[in-house]
């Protein structure tokens, strides 16, 4: 017999795969079958049709009969997109430019393909008597080599091998370098978006070679961190977020004394044919063994990401170990896992199960056997797909192979909704009630231990569970097994976790039809849909509405259209109307039912074939609404190809660049061109101070120079012959922004200061400001990799807490685009990169660090962004801290952190607000503004800033009064000024045009004021906006 030792290191990446004695997977059609296209087929067969447009690499969708629709979500993966094309896992090994790499996988694994200075290279052995020096971290013979790079997510991370290596045999899956030491194999086998690691150990005298005193790699990866945990030695690869992207469980090591389990009515694995000459190949202890003689091994990571791993000595060397000896540590990649919970190992990770099988015995377990007297638990975790938030759940099942029962009588096994699990999940740090709290279904079964009970798939009730994760978003479902009796060996069974079987949810569901939008909702005449003010007048004509409905599903029933008069409170019409092939609804009332002076409004709300509606569109609390005038003309509508407009999502735009124009067009909406003598519009503000006239029949043209980048209003009206003039409409457009840089305060690129808002919804806003400081319309200013961002992204649903908001100049990533700072209400300060056009991307934000000594961000009450006022050519921070008792000032900005901290205030600042730091007084040097809340008769204070040797301020003349430039703080407003009365002011570079810093302050009578700046005292208010600033959350 040949004696060998296996050792697997902490190095696999792993994305799995799944299916059923489960449906065949139907062959695509050249161009993929849509959701709605497939359930039109169902309903037309009678029979279950794949949206093959649905495809993942672990989902599969079928359209039913019965209108719903049902997702398959496997723990695993069961394809991948090769060349544009989903075909089945390979994980076969192929000769490509660097290495040896998989047929089809998802992501990417190469393995290396060895270095010529390799000895036994081609597969050929080394000899006994050829010695080499021992391989360490700190000096490896031949240098570092790269053993595989991986991609894990979309980020890359690479393993390297201290030394060279020889040609691998390869095999299917696996790449076996032999004899990298004497009496030494190491074996990779490469899984899906992963591989396996196993150095193979053949006898007692190859386990006294000094490699195996202490193991070490080195891990490396462009934009993730590593880090271990140091009671469990496991290791995690992390983003910038802090997210786990893959994981490593405990180093494990395990000998070849256990005996080999098979699955009822299955063979056993047939050795490959490379076996007969590469006898490692065809080793049985390979794929595991149930009670063999096991021990974790322990780990090490430096911060240079040199990983060291011991193994146990007393398992090496023990007179009772059987060679070969396995030690299987492992990466894996985060989104699609499972844990095994082991007793006997209590705090060791067996993440995805490497280090408790290797690859191959990838089998669950749950319960108690008395072989080994272990007590196991199993997690898995499932995608829980977006498009199943807010979706209805019918029916939701897992199903898992049971390949093993310690007897043919039937035990208890429970299905729990637990906490989500990662690379440091361990039995003991789950054994709580915490983790175990929600027990949701249970089954009793018994198969896989004999002819009698052989293998089979059960079938578990998780509706409980798919339903909370469609009303609450969750993005995975974490379910756990585990016994209902743990201290009996009949509890004891075994589940396929990997491969081709893999435990699965069956989810079927319907999506309520989408709230119609308020673009499609239009009246003729009228237009699209007005939740604003002015309210359009409409005159004495039949008047017809149309919707358009749209269905995710595809299954959409009718539109019910509701209009009611607001003056009376009267309805007018209310009727179920059932769409066309596109989904639109149309119906026409005559004038006749329509009152002279009343206001009239109208929802639309969707109904789909199961039964599901939307609330009344469009979305919001605003409604469509519109005034009858039978005497004069109807309000005109408005169009133009070079303002288009935005679109509920924000995305149309200018065709030209600020300041360019355009042609706006004015249309007679129902009232007839001998009827218009002209129209009266203005730009911004309702002053109506200009006039176009009909040239080609109703229809005016007219040139409008934008003031703003960013959005901009038009306001129209229509004068009649006889002198009589409508209701006027606004039009909201958005203006690309120029093609310089933005200056400071600016968000928009037209070179002014804007001003940034957190509504009281918890939606974050911008405002761009004119050049006399005048803010005359508002758009949303968050996406999300282009997506919509929650209302409440900006505010803690639970305390209704708003982030602190602040902008000045560019941030990051050095783009000359105006950045946001945001101490959110995680606690945490983070910098939101700006997109030129007045918005900020939540999904590239970065968290800002602070130096040591530096307050918690969680203590701010206040932020104020500036450019730089040190001196040192970069942009500075200032914040309110500890409660807003302290004041302080952060400089040396990186990109990522600050480099220096300093308080500048104590106590005194508790009843102070920071307006301004920049030079206000017009000496070169900055100063800062406040509100001093404790004087009555002072509202505002000016302190004036000493120049540093430097450059810049010296920020110490800030500290105090007598530290000051003039020894004292000069009255900059008198009374007036008091929180209570004043809630937010926020100081922003010259809006006025006279170079003297401005703020801007809301009140509580509900408007907007732009107080202009002085050098000694402020100068006079403007009325910037009225109405609803009062609840406002925060301004920046």
């Amino acid at each position: 017999m040949l004696a060998t030792a296996a050792l697997a290191i902490p190095l696999a990446v792993h994305f799995t795969r799944q299916d059923e004695g489960k449906s065949a997977e139907a062959k695509g059609p050249a161009k993929p079958v849509e959701m709605g296209d497939a359930l039109s087929a169902a309903k037309r067969t009678g029979k279950d049709v794949e949206a093959t447009a649905e495809r993942s690499a672990n989902t599969t969708t079928w359209a039913q009969p019965n209108g719903r629709f049902k997702l398959r979500v496997s723990s695993s993966t069961v394809r991948a997109k090769v060349g544009g094309e989903w075909k089945p896992i390979d994980t076969d090994l192929t000769r490509v430019e660097g290495g040896f790499a998989p047929k089809a996988i998802n992501g990417r694994v190469v393995f290396s393909a060895g270095s010529k200075q390799a000895a036994g290279a081609g597969g050929g052995r080394a000899s006994r008597g050829v010695t080499r020096a021992a391989l360490t971290a700190d000096v490896p013979t031949g240098g570092w080599t790269d053993l595989v790079r991986l991609s894990a997510d979309g980020h890359d991370l690479t393993v390297k091998w201290p030394g060279s290596l020889p040609e691998p045999v390869i095999a299917g899956p696996r790449a076996l370098y032999e004899n990298i030491r004497p009496g030494i194999d190491l074996l990779m086998t490469a899984q899906d978006g992963g591989y396996s690691h196993l150095l193979v150990v053949k006898d007692k005298e190859a386990a006294a070679d000094p490699l195996l005193g202490r193991l070490n790699y080195l891990l490396s990866s462009p934009d993730l961190s590593f880090h271990l945990d140091e009671a469990s030695y496991s290791i995690s690869a992390r983003d910038d977020k802090g997210e786990e992207i893959a994981g490593a469980p405990t180093p494990f090591m395990w000998d070849s004394s256990g005996e080999i389990a098979t699955t009822i009515g299955e063979p056993s694995p047939a050795p490959s044919p490379e076996a007969a000459e590469h006898p490692t190949l065809a080793l049985p202890g390979l794929a595991g063994a149930e009670g063999a003689h096991a021990k974790s091994a322990t780990a090490s990571l430096s911060a240079d990401g040199a990983l060291t791993v011991v193994p146990n000595q007393e398992l090496l060397h023990d007179a009772g170990t059987v060679y070969p000896v396995f030690i299987d540590p492992s990466f894996k990649g985060h989104k699609l896992n499972w844990t095994l919970l082991y007793k006997t190992e209590g705090s060791s990770s067996f993440y995805n199960g490497q280090n408790f099988n290797a690859s191959g015995t990838n089998e669950a377990r749950v319960g108690y056997e008395t072989r080994t007297f272990g007590t196991s638990r199993s997690v898995f975790t499932f995608d829980f797909d977006d498009k199943l938030h807010g979706a209805t759940i019918s029916s939701a099942w897992l199903r898992a192979l049971e390949t093993h029962s310690w007897s043919c009588t039937a035990s208890t096994f429970d299905v729990y909704d637990t906490p989500s699990i990662s690379s440091s999940t361990t039995w003991n740090n789950s054994d709580n009630g915490s983790f175990w709290g929600n027990r949701i279904s249970e089954a009793s079964t018994a198969h896989g231990n004999s002819s009698s009970c052989p293998d089979a798939w059960v079938a578990v009730d998780v509706k409980k569970s798919a339903v909370a994760g469609a009303a609450n978003g969750w993005s995975t479902l974490t379910l756990g097994l585990r016994a209902r009796n743990e201290g009996t060996a009949n509890s004891w069974k075994k589940f396929l976790a990997n491969g081709e079987a893999t435990p699965y949810v069956d989810i079927e569901f319907n999506r309520p039809p989408n709230e119609p939008l308020q673009t499609d909702m239009e009246t003729f005449p009228g237009g699209t849909c007005n939740t604003g003010t002015p309210v359009p007048s409409i005159g004495k004509t039949d008047l017809t509405f149309q919707v358009r409905a749209t269905d995710p599903d595809g299954n959409l029933k009718n539109v019910y259209l509701n209009i009611w008069s607001r003056t009376t409170g009267a309805g007018v019409y209310g009727e179920y109307l059932e769409p066309d092939s596109e989904g639109i609804v149309k119906v026409t009332l005559p004038w006749s039912s329509f009152a002279h002076n009343n206001q009239y409004a109208w929802t639309a709300s969707a109904f789909d074939t199961d039964g599901a509606t939307t609330p009344g569109g469009p979305p919001g609390d605003a409604r469509c609404a519109f005034n009858i005038d039978h005497t004069a003309p109807s309000s005109p509508a408005i169009a133009s190809d070079d303002f288009p407009v935005p679109g509920t999502d924000g995305a149309e735009w200018s065709t030209g660049r600020f300041p360019a124009p355009g042609s706006v067009r004015f249309l007679g909406n129902g009232t007839s061109a001998e009827e218009i003598r002209e129209y009266q519009w203005s730009i911004n503000r309702p002053t109506f101070d200009k006039k176009a006239s009909p040239s080609q029949g109703d229809s005016a043209t007219a040139q409008v120079t934008p003031e703003t980048a960013g959005p901009n209003v038009i306001y129209a009206r229509t004068v009649d012959k006889a002198g009589n003039v409508s209701v006027p409409v606004s039009y909201v457009f958005y203006v690309r922004p120029g093609d310089k840089l933005d200056t400071p305060g600016d968000v928009t690129g037209d070179a002014q200061p804007d001003l940034l808002s957190i509504i009281s919804s918890g939606k974050l806003y911008t405002s761009p400001a004119d050049k006399s400081g005048d803010i005359d319309a508002g758009m949303p200013a968050a996406t999300d990799a282009g997506m919509p961002v929650p209302d409440d992204y900006w505010k803690d649903p639970a305390t209704g807490a708003s982030a602190l908001i602040s902008h000045s100049t560019d941030w990051f990533p050095g783009d000359g685009i105006t950045d946001m700072i945001a101490r959110m209400p995680d606690g945490r300060l983070y910098v939101y990169p700006g997109d030129g056009n007045g918005r900020f991307d939540v999904s590239r934000r970065m968290e800002i660090l602070l130096p040591a000594g530096s307050p918690d961000p969680a203590s701010f009450t206040q932020i104020v962004a500036t450019e730089d006022v040190t001196g040192d050519g970069m942009a500075d921070f200032f914040a309110l801290a500890d409660g807003g008792n302290t004041f302080w000032a952060f400089s040396g900005y990186s990109g990522a952190s600050f480099s220096t901290a300093k308080q500048i205030g104590g106590t005194v600042w508790g009843k102070r607000d920071i307006v301004q730091v920049r030079d206000v007084s017009g000496d070169g040097v900055p100063d800062v503004v406040f509100r001093d809340d404790s004087m009555a008769s002072r509202g505002l204070a000016l302190r004036k800033g000493k120049p540093a040797p430097s450059g810049g301020v010296d920020l110490s003349s800030f500290a105090s009064a007598a530290a000051s430039n003039g020894g004292q703080d000069i009255t900059y407003g008198t009374t007036g000024w008091s929180r209570s009365a004043m809630p937010f002011l926020r100081g922003t570079p010259d809006v006025t045009g006279d170079g003297i810093p401005d703020f801007w302050v809301t009140s509580t009578d509900g408007n907007l004021y732009l107080y202009a700046g002085g050098n000694a005292t402020h100068g006079a208010r403007s009325l910037i906006d009225g109405g609803g600033w009062h609840t406002i959350k925060a301004i920046g």
